[in-house]
């Protein structure tokens, strides 16, 4: 990977938060396979051991580095990493899945979304917007609590219990800024039913005036690449609507499997 050089403090623009920047710099000394110890981040940012103590203590804070208890040097953590694929994710998944989006959302008429699984979350890759005055508007790029939301559920429902305890070890599960709290035994008793049924849907658990259906889309090996949803205003998005837009996405998923490398 290319060796990344940040502006000298005196270039940098107006506006510029110098306590972001430094994180940001920080943050490019990972970019060069290594861990990175205090005291090299020290001489390398120009800054106090101290100052880089709190720098990398908030970035573990967020899950962005994390430390090797016995050597004491820190490395990327599952946010950092989770960016990175996702990244890659987006390339990939956006240049497949842009046709089937289009497909979907002019088949239901409604905001068709194209989302992963990052964590106890998931990340809007893509999004194809409803031509009706009314709608639900593009997600992209949005991070949601995966338990409030059809795709997230859909995904959630891919994996064995344990895995999902490790993602939510309390029993109760917040719902972040949007999503509602739920225990975490309902959660379970709601991906044993999405399994058997195909789909997940969310009747304004994530905002309260829109409801969704989410379907996961699988490889030829049936193994879950992502997941699309489609949303729609509450005012038309009731149960009949859910259950003939959770149809029509499915077969269009499996058209999206039988067409994957």
């Amino acid at each position: 990977m290319d060796d990344q050089r940040a502006p000298h403090p005196d270039d940098r623009p107006a506006g510029v938060i110098g306590a972001v920047a430094k994180a940001l710099e920080l943050l490019q000394l990972f970019a060069r396979g290594a861990d990175v110890h205090v005291n090299q981040a020290s001489r390398e940012l120009g800054v106090s051991r101290s100052t880089v103590h709190r720098l990398l203590t908030t970035l573990m804070v967020y899950g962005f580095v994390e430390q090797d208890p016995a050597s004491r040097a820190y490395r990327p953590g599952p946010a950092l990493t989770g960016i990175g694929l996702a990244a890659g994710q987006s390339d990939e998944l956006r240049l497949r899945a842009g046709a089937l989006l289009a497909r979907i959302a002019e088949a239901t008429g409604e905001t068709a979304h194209l989302m992963v699984l990052q964590g106890d979350h998931v990340l809007c890759l893509d999004s194809i917007e409803s031509g009706r005055a009314v709608r639900t508007p593009s997600r992209m790029g949005w991070n949601l609590p995966s338990q409030a939301t059809a795709s997230g559920k859909a995904l959630l429902a891919e994996l064995p219990e344990g895995e999902i305890a490790r993602i939510f070890p309390n029993e109760m599960i917040a719902g972040g800024s949007r999503g509602a709290p739920v225990r975490r035994i309902d959660l379970l008793a709601e991906l044993e039913f999405i399994r058997a049924r195909g789909y997940a849907t969310n009747f304004g658990e994530s905002e309260p005036d829109v409801c969704a259906i989410g379907v996961v889309l699988r490889d030829r090996q049936g193994r879950a690449r992502a997941a699309v949803s489609v949303t729609a205003p509450r005012s038309r998005g009731d149960e009949a609507w859910m259950r003939s837009a959770a149809q029509q996405v499915l077969v269009l998923a499996d058209e999206f499997r039988d067409a994957a490398e």
